[in-house]
Parts: structure tokens; C-alpha cells; sequence
């Protein structure tokens, strides 16, 4: 065989070689421009009210957490597209920020209805994914009145994110130390977060530790009504222990938040709960911070729990409570408020009361306020 029909033949090959990929590559490459108008599509549609965001789905994954498919968060929580809150965050500008912490950075965001958001926007971490899906997965079972709603969460590219109602209010610690507030307010507030905590331990299962419940984790709606947030140190527990040891990462500014039971051990447990939950009681009580004391005796390192104790000791526990709430018709309900948060103050956990006992004696001090009475003590099943 000549050269010249090697090289023809080898054209001939070649030729037919390419028309048979043209007719393979053409329908996928037509296919990938349809599905790529419909995403670019969806992905610019904006979104409207917080009713909508169930239709809205982010980035494709198929990506499993544990033996948990992705699916199944869908079904408790809706999925969101990064395009959509990018826009009502304006793209995370650094003036729709309202709080920022180690876990991630939260922004308000706003929607075309004109109603509000908040998006968490975590941090990168090691284990920062499989905390998210758990987070998800947990809160989605979670709807009571006084537990923060989540609305829906968004992976996409590199970001993480939870949608939250916004809390006009902010947080119990601004309100508290910012600007006055009424004994009444104050009880219902405390009252709403009692309530929550009592139904996290008594009536999730399995039973809900918080860890770190502080007057900056409770926000407040329009009406005050208190919300318990930053569920991401929670630990699930069979409701019969006592005690769950887990690993706990504490700041030093949050030590005096903590149970000092768990200051050494790393542990959390029902009893940990109710030592914090009674310093934001002090906190609602006396009006002064769990960390500054004012006015506080010379020497005094101006912790709340320990002030309250050199007080109690010296028989002048009257003389803790706010003097702005003293005269008013309810003396001695705020005297026994504040012993009821000694009692949740104490050094042993054995000797403390359950969240259960202190939200029942608390609203029995609601009663003369007319507050809405509603245990809502319904089982989620975690």
C-alpha cells in the first residue's frame, strides 16, 4: 500500500472518528445549556417572604452525615439557595452584622416583603460540618414557643448557614443592662426561658442539656417573649442519667456561667443547666452582670454568684435585689424570687432544684400578671 493511501485512509479515520463524537457531544452539550438557563434561573429568582422558603433548594449534594442522607433534614428543615440569602444579606456587607462569635458570624438579612431574617454564617472547622447536620437535625424536632426557630439551612461552595426568625429585641443582656425594664417583664422573661429549659429536660427525647444558657443566649421577639438560641454545644442524654460527660469548650469570660462542679471535669448535666439558668435569675433580680459587680465590696473580684453569697452570709440578702424594682407592691415576691435563685446557685447539684420545680414556682408568681398559662410540655422526638 502506497503512502498516499495510508494518508488517505487515515484522514478518512479520523473524519469519521470526530462525527461520531460531534453526535455524541452535541444533545450534552445542548442539555448542560438548558440545565444551566434553568439553575442560573432559579438562582436569581428572588425570595419573597419566609412563607416561600420551602419551594427554595440550594446546590445540589448528595453528600451522607453519619447514616443520615441529606433528604432527610429537607423534610424537618427547608433547604435555601446561597444566591437568595446572599441578596438579602446584602452579600454579608459588615453592616448587616449583629453579633459574631467562634462558632460564626450572624447578619440580618431582608427580604423582599420587607420581613427580617437572621443567618448564622459559620467559621470553618474541622468538625464545623457534622456539628451543622446535627445542629439541623436537632432543631428541626424543636418547636416550642420559647426555643429560637430554625427556618432553614443552605451548603453551598464553601458555606455553611442557618436561617433564624429575627429577634427585634436582641438579646436578654442588652435589654437587662442596656435599658430599664419592669418587674413584670422581667418575670415573664424569665419565666418563658424556665419553661423552655423544663421542657428541653423533661420532655425532649432524648433529654436536651443546653451547657451554656446566659442572658446573651436568650433573645427576645417583638413582644419580649424569650428565646433560648446557640444550640451548638447541646448534648442529648437518656433522661434517667444525671450526669453526661462530654468535652467543653469554655471561654474564661463564661467560668462564672458555669457550674462549678463542671469548672475542672468538662461535663454538663441537668443540674450545670439550672446553676446557669440561676444566674440569669440573679442577673433579672439584682440587675447587676454575672462578671461586674458595681459598687461591689473592696477586694471583691465582682463575681454575681459569689457577691450573692457574701451578701446572704452577711444576712442582707434583701439589699441585693434592684433597687428600682423595691416599693412597688411586690417586696417580698422579688425576696423570694431572689432565694429561689439561691437555690439554683448552690454548690452541690444534688441540692439544686429541677427545671421542672422552678418554672412551677415561678409561674405560680405569673399568675397575678394574667401571663399566658401554657405548659406546653408536648415529647418532640429527637
Amino acid at each position: 500500500m502506497s503512502d498516499s493511501s495510508v494518508i488517505i485512509g487515515a484522514a478518512i479515520g479520523m473524519a469519521i472518528g470526530i462525527m461520531i463524537i460531534l453526535v455524541l457531544l452535541v444533545p450534552l452539550v445542548l442539555q448542560s445549556r438548558k440545565n444551566k438557563k434553568e439553575e442560573d434561573f432559579e438562582a436569581n429568582k428572588p425570595m419573597k417572604s419566609i412563607k416561600g422558603t420551602k419551594d427554595i433548594k440550594s446546590e445540589h449534594t448528595a453528600r451522607s452525615y453519619g447514616n443520615v442522607h441529606i433528604s432527610t433534614f429537607e423534610k424537618t428543615v427547608p433547604r435555601m439557595r446561597l444566591n437568595n440569602l446572599l441578596k438579602s444579606a446584602n452579600n454579608f456587607s459588615k453592616n448587616n452584622i449583629i453579633g459574631s462569635g467562634r462558632a460564626g458570624t450572624v447578619y440580618k438579612a431582608i427580604l423582599l416583603d420587607g420581613s427580617s431574617l437572621t443567618i448564622k454564617r459559620l467559621h470553618d472547622s474541622q468538625n464545623s460540618e457534622i456539628e451543622f447536620m446535627s445542629e439541623i437535625l436537632m432543631l428541626g424536632h424543636l418547636k416550642h414557643r420559647n426555643v429560637i426557630p430554625l427556618l432553614g439551612f443552605c451548603i453551598a461552595r464553601n458555606e455553611r448557614l442557618l436561617v433564624y426568625k429575627y429577634m427585634p429585641k436582641g438579646t436578654l443582656f442588652q435589654q437587662l443592662h442596656e435599658r430599664h425594664m419592669e418587674w413584670p417583664l422581667r418575670l415573664k422573661i424569665a419565666i418563658g426561658v424556665a419553661r423552655g429549659l423544663a421542657w428541653l429536660h423533661h420532655s425532649c427525647d432524648p433529654c436536651i442539656i443546653h451547657r451554656k444558657i446566659s442572658s446573651k443566649r436568650i433573645l427576645l421577639d417583638e413582644d419580649y417573649e424569650p428565646k433560648i438560641s446557640k444550640f451548638r454545644s447541646v448534648v442529648l442524654m437518656n433522661p434517667l442519667d444525671t450526669n453526661v460527660s462530654v468535652r467543653v469548650n469554655i471561654k474564661s469570660d463564661d467560668m462564672s456561667l458555669v457550674a462549678p462542679e463542671f469548672r475542672s471535669k468538662v461535663v454538663g448535666s441537668r443540674a450545670g443547666d439550672v446553676y446557669s439558668f440561676g444566674v440569669v435569675m440573679l442577673e433579672l433580680i439584682t440587675g447587676q452582670k454575672p462578671t461586674k459587680v458595681v459598687n461591689a465590696p473592696k477586694g471583691f473580684k465582682g463575681i454575681l454568684v459569689e457577691w450573692i453569697a457574701y451578701v446572704e452570709k452577711k444576712s442582707r440578702l434583701r439589699h441585693a435585689i434592684d433597687r428600682s424594682l423595691i416599693g412597688k407592691g411586690c417586696d417580698e415576691e422579688l425576696l423570694q424570687f431572689l432565694r429561689l435563685a439561691v437555690a439554683c446557685v448552690v454548690f452541690d447539684p444534688d441540692e439544686r432544684p429541677t427545671m421542672l420545680a422552678v418554672y412551677r414556682h415561678l409561674k405560680s408568681f405569673g399568675r397575678r400578671y394574667h401571663f399566658k398559662d401554657e405548659d406546653e410540655m408536648q415529647r418532640p422526638h429527637i
